[in-house]
C-alpha cells in the first residue's frame, strides 16, 4: 500500500473455514526482512497460516511435532547451577490439560467464573495460567499491589477462584491474600501452590488436586476465537480498575505475529524475566516462543527483580544456549553494566526490548559491550503486546520499533482527528499512532473505560506519537501525555534524555514537566549514575546546554537519583517522577523566599479524583514569607497548603 496514505496494512482473508489436518505452530512461515515480505505473507489465506482457534491448539501442535524438546524451564534461585524445573512440550501440554480440567471442575468456563492468580512465576504457574485460559477466563494480578488494589481488581472481575503461593513460597503474598479473601464476596475457592498444612474448606491444595486430573481434556473445547480468555489490568488499579479483555484470537495472532517477524522456531531459547501478569511475559517472550516449539527460561519466580538474576544473566544465557535475551530499556541498561566475562554468547542472535522507547545511548552501550544486536518492539496490553517489530531475520533500525504486525493496519493520524473519522498524516510526518487488526482487543471489562480508546471503525488510539519511514517502519517520538508543554512549545522528553544519556557516567535518565507559574511546565531531568561512578551536575548542565538544540527543551533543573522509579515490569514510572517534579518546584520556591537553609517538609497526596494536593510545612515563624510562598504557588495546577511547623511557635 502506498505510504502517502499514512496508513498501512490489509484486511483479513480466508473466511471462517479452517483445516487442522496437519498440526500448525506459530513457527515463522518465511524469513521477513522488509515490508514487502509481510505483504507477500498476507497474500496467503489467513486461516491457512493461522489455523488455531483456541490457544490449546498451539500446545497440541508443539507436543505432537516436538514432544521431547524442552518447552519451559524455571530457575528457582536465579543460579543456573542450582535447582531447576523443566518440562518438555509433551509434559507442558499434559500439565495445561490437567489444570484446565481442574478449573472446569471448579465451575470455570467461557460463560462464567474467573480464575485470578496472585503468584510469582513458580514452576506450576505458567501451565496453570494457560490451563485457566483454556477452561475459561484467567486474570494474573500484580502481586506487588497493595491489599486495597488487589481487592478492587478481584471484585471488578468477579473472581471465583484465586491461586496463591503457600506461606513457604512467599509469606508476604500469603498474608496479603488472606487479608483479601474475606473482602471479595465472589471468591469460592482458594488454590494454594506448594506445601500446605491443614486448610479450611475454602482452601484447596493445588498440587494434589491437579495431580488427580486426567491428562486428556474432560470437556469440549471452545473454537470461538472471539471468546474472552484473559483479563489484564492496566492503568488505574486503585478505585477504578481498568481490565483489558483479550480473546483467543488476540493472543494467537499476537504470538503468531511475533514468531513471524522475529523468525521464531523450535530451535529458539529465550530468557523470559517479565512477570506473568504482564503481556510481555505471557506473549512477547512467552506464548510466541513456546507456540513455535521453542524453549522459555524463567530465570527466577520473581524474574529480573532478583539482583542475582541480573548478575548471572550471561551465565544463564551460556548454560542454556540462549538465542534471544529480552528486557525493558531499564533492564537492558542493567545488562550492559554486567561484564560478559568468559561467558560464550555466540548462540545469542538478538536482544528484544520494548515497553518504552530505548534511549539511543543505552542501546549503543549494550551493543558495544555485548556484541548483541538490539531489536525494538512496540505493543500495549490492549494489543497483547503486538503492534510493531524489527525483523529478527533482517536488519533492525536503531530508533525504530519496526514493521507492523501481519494482517494488521497502522495509521498515523493528524492530531485532533482521531475521533470518529481519523485523517492520515502526510509521509514522514508525526501524528498519533492508531492500530487495528486481529490482535486488538474489543474493549475493557468496564465499558466506561472505552471512551476515547476505540473508534467506531475499530481503530485503537494508542496515545503514542510517531511517524512512518519511507520503508514503512514505525518510529515513536513520544507519548501524547508525556509531552512537556512549555509556553505552547511541545517538548519530547526523548530529545532531552538522548542528550543526557550520552554524558559520561550517566546510566539512564528521564525528563518530565515541572509545574511553572508562567510557562505552565518547565523540563526537569532526573539522572542515575552508572555503578561506581558519580555525575558532575555542572558539567552535565553545560553538556545539555551545548547539545540540546531547541532552547525551550533545556532543563530548568537536574536531579541525581540512585534509581528511577519503575513499574513491576521495569518500565520507568513517570507519574512518580512528576510527583518528584512537584516537590522540586516547591523546594525552588521555598529556597527563593526563605533561603536554602530553610527546613521544610513537603507531603504530596491525592484527592478522590487523583488530583495532587501538596502540603508544605516550613520551620519558620515568619508569617509574611509564609503568605508570600502561598501566593507564589496559587497559579500552579496543584492544590497547595502552606503552614509553619508547630514547634516554631513554642
Amino acid at each position: 500500500m502506498n505510504l502517502t496514505s499514512g496508513r498501512i496494512g490489509p484486511g483479513l482473508k480466508g473466511g471462517n473455514s479452517v483445516s487442522r489436518n496437519a498440526p500448525r505452530t506459530t513457527k515463522y512461515t518465511r524469513p521477513i526482512s522488509t515490508i514487502a515480505d509481510i505483504v507477500a505473507l498476507e497474500r496467503l489465506p489467513y486461516n491457512t497460516v493461522v489455523s488455531a482457534r483456541n490457544i490449546y491448539h498451539l500446545f497440541g501442535a508443539t507436543a505432537q511435532l516436538h514432544p521431547e524438546r524442552p518447552a519451559l524451564t524455571v530457575l528457582l534461585s536465579g543460579n543456573p547451577e542450582e535447582r531447576t524445573v523443566s518440562l518438555s512440550h509433551k509434559e507442558l501440554l499434559e500439565d495445561i490439560t490437567r489444570s484446565a480440567n481442574l478449573f472446569r471442575s471448579l465451575g470455570i468456563s467461557p460463560d462464567g467464573g474467573v480464575v485470578a492468580f496472585l503468584c510469582p512465576a513458580l514452576p506450576q504457574v505458567m501451565p496453570a495460567l494457560i490451563g485457566a485460559q483454556v477452561a475459561g477466563v484467567a486474570s494474573s494480578i500484580n502481586f506487588l499491589l497493595n491489599t486495597d488494589a488487589v481487592v478492587d481488581l478481584l471484585i471488578a472481575e468477579k473472581a471465583t477462584v484465586l491461586v496463591i503461593p503457600s506461606a513457604m513460597h512467599d509469606v508476604a503474598i500469603w498474608e496479603r491474600a488472606n487479608a483479601v479473601i474475606h473482602r471479595v464476596p465472589s471468591l469460592e475457592k482458594i488454590l494454594v501452590i506448594g506445601e500446605t498444612s491443614e486448610l479450611s474448606r475454602k482452601f484447596i491444595g493445588f498440587d494434589e488436586s491437579v495431580s488427580r486430573q486426567r491428562n486428556t481434556l474432560s470437556f469440549s473445547l471452545t473454537e470461538d476465537r472471539n471468546s474472552i480468555c484473559a483479563l489484564f489490568h492496566t492503568g488505574g488499579t486503585t478505585g477504578r480498575p481498568k481490565l483489558a479483555r483479550l480473546t483467543h484470537r488476540n493472543l494467537i495472532h499476537a504470538a503468531w505475529s511475533f514468531a513471524q517477524v522475529h523468525g521464531l522456531d523450535e530451535f529458539d531459547t529465550v530468557i523470559n524475566g517479565f512477570p506473568l501478569f504482564h503481556v510481555g511475559g505471557t506473549v512477547t517472550v512467552g506464548l510466541s516462543v513456546v507456540g513455535a516449539g521453542g524453549h522459555v527460561i524463567i530465570p527466577s519466580p520473581y524474574g529480573f527483580r532478583v539482583p542475582q538474576v541480573i548478575q548471572n544473566h550471561w551465565r544463564i544465557a551460556e548454560t542454556f544456549q540462549t538465542t534471544i535475551v529480552a528486557g525493558v530499556p531499564t533492564t537492558i541498561s542493567a545488562f550492559a553494566e554486567v561484564p560478559v566475562g568468559h561467558s560464550k554468547l555466540n548462540s545469542v542472535r538478538m536482544a528484544i526490548t520494548g515497553g518504552s522507547v530505548l534511549p539511543k545511548a543505552v542501546g549503543e552501550r549494550f551493543e558495544k559491550r555485548t556484541g548483541i544486536r538490539i531489536f525494538e518492539t512496540y505493543g500495549m496490553t490492549e494489543t497483547a503486546a503486538a503492534i510493531a517489530f524489527n525483523p529478527g531475520r533482517g536488519e533492525p533500525l536503531a530508533g525504530s520499533v519496526g514493521f507492523r504486525a501481519p494482517y494488521a493496519e497502522t495509521m498515523i493520524a493528524k492530531f485532533g482527528s482521531e475521533g470518529t473519522s481519523p485523517e492520515s498524516c502526510a509521509p514522514l510526518t508525526s501524528g498519533l499512532v492508531l492500530v487495528r487488526g486481529p490482535q486488538v482487543f474489543s474493549g475493557y471489562l468496564d465499558p466506561k473505560h472505552n471512551e476515547g480508546v476505540l473508534t467506531e471503525h475499530g481503530w485503537l488510539i494508542t496515545g503514542d506519537i510517531g511517524y512512518l519511514t519511507e520503508d514503512e517502519r514505525l518510529v515513536l517520538t513520544g507519548r501524547a501525555k508525556d509531552l512537556i508543554i512549555r509556553s505552547g512549545h511541545n517538548i519530547d522528553p526523548a530529545a532531552i534524555e538522548d542528550v543526557a544519556n550520552n554524558f559520561p557516567g550517566v546510566q539512564i535518565s528521564a525528563a518530565v514537566g515541572m509545574p511553572d507559574q508562567y510557562a505552565g511546565e518547565m523540563p526537569i531531568l532526573f539522572v542515575v549514575p552508572a555503578p561506581g561512578q558519580s555525575i558532575d551536575v555542572s558539567a552535565l548542565d553545560a553538556h545539555l546546554e551545548r547539545n540540546i538544540l531547541e532552547p525551550p527543551a533545556k532543563p530548568k533543573r537536574v536531579v541525581v537519583l540512585e534509581r528511577l522509579p519503575v513499574t513491576a515490569v521495569g518500565k520507568i514510572f513517570k507519574p512518580a517522577l512528576r510527583e518528584l517534579a512537584i516537590e522540586e518546584k516547591a523546594k525552588l520556591e521555598i529556597d527563593r523566599i526563605f533561603g536554602e537553609s530553610a527546613g521544610a517538609e513537603i507531603k504530596i497526596e491525592k484527592d478522590d479524583k487523583l488530583n495532587a494536593r501538596v502540603r508544605i510545612i516550613v520551620n519558620t515563624r515568619d508569617d509574611v514569607r509564609l503568605r508570600e510562598l502561598a501566593q507564589s504557588l496559587l497559579s500552579l495546577p496543584q492544590s497547595y497548603s502552606v503552614e509553619s511547623h508547630p514547634n516554631t511557635h513554642e
